[in-house]
């Protein structure tokens, strides 16, 4: 049924303070950028209820790390309280949450979850259903008004469901179900002061705001192309010799930089763009509100991979943009700092647009980076440190990029994020967020090796199989921002599923502070962006890979041509066996020996720019990969590594051919780096 994303009011506006936070509000601040940099009017609290494991109550207790959170049969039913015990039948019911006061609901999330879901607001029920539409659906009388191409992807953001829920008095939410079957659940919700006047969301919304809601959506389908800049744009070029700090531009007056698009022009940009260093300074403040990588500043790094979010995107040909408001009372300056080996040439658009600072209430941007070389993950689970601040402010976003050199090419073995974020504000004794896990955090769910980006939330670049290489993954809270009073602590859990020796781990804070604010930033170092070595792999029959045999690609080689090799540490070995069929009907056969049996095998392929249509045979019988038929391996601007398994088939004793058709038009490329049996 519901939704999430919620906020106070509009305080861009003068009559912002006297107004009501109603559901149009909240729509229109689902796309404010503006209003992330001002303390709100109506003060709140981001809070969130999930399904993790009870037994973790302190770091001072046995229990903190344990993962048992939503899976079933828990030792302690993961709710607030158990309304009443199950019946013959196994069904109980239990709380998920119970706030009173003004809020709103601001995301609801869930991997899956079974049974039915009853939602009250300020007393009266309002939901009464199956839990998994309430998590992953719109309210009935917004779905049966909205396309589902307009809000999968938009208000429905892969696992999370963004559709603000305000409440004046109460929301009270409880599950009805047996504890032996799934319930993963987070609920964000706003608690704002008792003096906050909130008007309880109606279904007559849905036709009140539905211009404004029609607005918000055509921002978040396409930011690039809605959020232009407002300002003077000044286009700026500079050349960095290597080893030196140089001011890109220097920005007088009362403004707000509102777009900031940069591009790098450099060699092998997997190591410059970790190496040339952003920093910006604001009213002439001693040391940076912004230090970071300037490609881990805009999600990219490392390298160029391309992607679309509300406040961030890179475009295919390298072009990074910024569309995160940074104020300033007096004056802004960006710097550029070249740690690489090679000179780099720097070119900015910098739109600063008018803004009325505001003493008392207006904040600074600030990004903080930080990284750990050589983790030996799996060795005993941490939580990671990503930020720890003192001052008022408010967390917009956080990011990780991570090398995970792992040999297991299987999720279930390589898979780096059991861990759960922590997230203590102010006072806390226990974590205002405790997840259930960090590709959960980062709302999506089963450590799926999918590329994907939605305004919220993406995966830009994970290279494969499944989730080992380079791997990144961000959210922003937008709507569902994370303030403090005096205090924040941001830590992500690191609990992989195997050992990983030499395990890397950059991350990224993204906020707004009052003035003065300090935290636990350390300046960059050369060492700290040493360029990243990926070692050469071999694939390990472990984890969900047992009774695995792996044969390269090469050495099944039976006949078609031409074939090349290309060399790179994500390739199995280092290397990738490339075919490039001329045409439609053009066949490459491979062979494997293996006994008698009805089973299946897996082949590893590569996905790459010109990537070709193919077909599969085993033994001259046509098979599907993945369920399809036929796989595409065209994956513009990306190259990943990726792994299809067969339906079950019936192989004879001894050798087995395995043909690769074609069914491009024209030159494509096919590069296939494994084959797994299993005997």
């Amino acid at each position: 049924m519901l939704s999430a994303l919620c906020c106070s009011v509009s305080v861009g506006t003068a009559s912002a303070q006297s107004d009501a936070i109603t559901t149009g509000t909240l729509i229109d601040e689902m796309v404010d950028m503006t209003r992330l940099t001002f303390k709100d009017p109506h003060p709140y609290k981001s809070v969130q209820f999930s399904s993790y494991d009870r037994r973790s109550t302190s770091p001072d207790n046995p229990g903190w790390f344990n993962n048992v959170d939503g899976f079933g049969g828990e030792p302690i039913p993961a709710f607030e309280a158990v309304i009443k015990e199950p019946g013959e039948d196994g069904v109980g019911e239990y709380l998920i949450c119970d706030v009173e006061g003004p809020g709103a609901i601001v995301r609801l999330w869930t991997a899956t979850i079974d049974g039915d879901i009853r939602m009250y607001l300020d007393g009266k029920q309002v939901y009464s259903g199956n839990a998994r539409e309430f998590l992953w659906n719109l309210p009935a009388e917004l779905s049966n008004t909205i396309k589902g191409e307009d809000y999968r992807g938009t208000l429905r953001q892969f696992d999370a469901l963004y559709f603000p829920v305000p409440f004046a008095k109460r929301c009270r939410i409880e599950w009805i179900g047996k504890l032996n079957t799934t319930h993963f659940y987070h609920v964000g919700l706003r608690l704002y002061d008792k003096g906050a006047k909130v008007k309880t969301f109606q279904p007559s919304d849905i036709v009140t705001y539905r211009s404004q809601l029609d607005r918000v959506l055509a921002v978040m389908k396409d930011p690039d192309g809605q959020m232009k800049p407002a300002g003077r744009t000044e286009h700026v070029t500079a050349t960095v010799p290597v080893g030196v700090r140089q001011e890109l531009i220097r920005i007088e007056g009362s403004k707000a930089i509102d777009n900031l698009k940069i591009k790098l022009q450099a060699p092998l940009p997997e190591v410059t763009m970790r190496q040339t260093i952003l920093r910006v300074f604001f009213d002439g403040a001693s040391a940076p509100q912004i230090e970071a990588p300037i490609g881990d500043f805009f999600g990219a790094a490392p390298g160029v991979n391309p992607f679309v979010s509300l406040p961030l995107s890179v475009a295919q040909d390298g072009t990074m943009t910024c569309r995160f408001v940074m104020p300033f009372k007096q004056s802004a300056v960006i710097q550029i700092e070249n740690m690489s080996q090679v000179p780099v040439t720097v070119k900015a658009d910098v739109s600063a647009k008018d803004y009325a600072w505001e003493d008392g209430r207006s904040m600074y941007m600030r990004a903080r980076w930080r990284i750990d070389h050589g983790i030996n993950a799996g060795s005993e689970t941490r939580d990671v440190p990503y930020l720890l601040a003192m001052g008022e402010g408010r967390v917009v976003g956080a990011a990780c990029y991570l090398m995970n050199p792992c040999n297991i090419p299987t999720a279930g073995g390589n898979w780096w994020g059991e861990g759960d974020e922590k997230i203590f504000v102010d006072g806390d004794k226990f974590p205002s967020f405790f997840g259930t896990g960090s590709e959960d955090y980062f709302n999506y769910s089963w450590s799926i090796e999918d590329i994907f980006y939605y305004p919220y939330c993406g995966q830009p670049r994970d290279d494969g199989p499944c989730t080992r290489g380079f791997v990144t993954n961000f959210r922003w809270h937008i709507i569902d921002d994370i303030p403090f009073n005096d205090k924040l602590a941001f830590y992500l859990e690191l609990l992989p599923h195997s050992l990983i020796p030499d395990f890397i781990y950059a991350r990224m804070i993204y906020l707004y502070g009052e003035h003065g604010m300090i935290d636990d930033h350390y300046s960059i170092t050369p060492d700290m962006v040493r360029p990243m070595k990926m070692p050469v792999w071999i694939p390990v029959s472990a984890g969900a890979a047992t009774d695995y045999r792996f044969l390269s690609a090469e050495q099944t080689l039976r006949g078609g041509g031409p074939i090349s090799f290309e060399h790179d540490p994500m390739w199995a070995g280092g290397q990738l066996m490339v075919w490039t069929p001329a045409k439609a009907g053009d066949k490459l056969t491979m062979a494997v020996n293996t006994s008698a049996g009805h089973k299946d095998m897996q082949i590893t392929f590569a996905l790459m720019d010109n990537g070709g249509k193919v077909k599969v045979y085993i033994n001259d019988q046509p098979v599907r990969l993945r369920g399809k038929e036929v796989i595409d391996l065209n994956e513009p601007g990306r190259r990943l590594n990726r792994s299809f398994n067969t339906d079950a088939v019936d192989f004879k004793p001894g050798e087995n051919i395995i043909t690769i058709e074609s069914l491009s038009d024209g030159p494509a490329k096919v590069g296939v780096d494994l084959l797994w049996v299993r005997d």
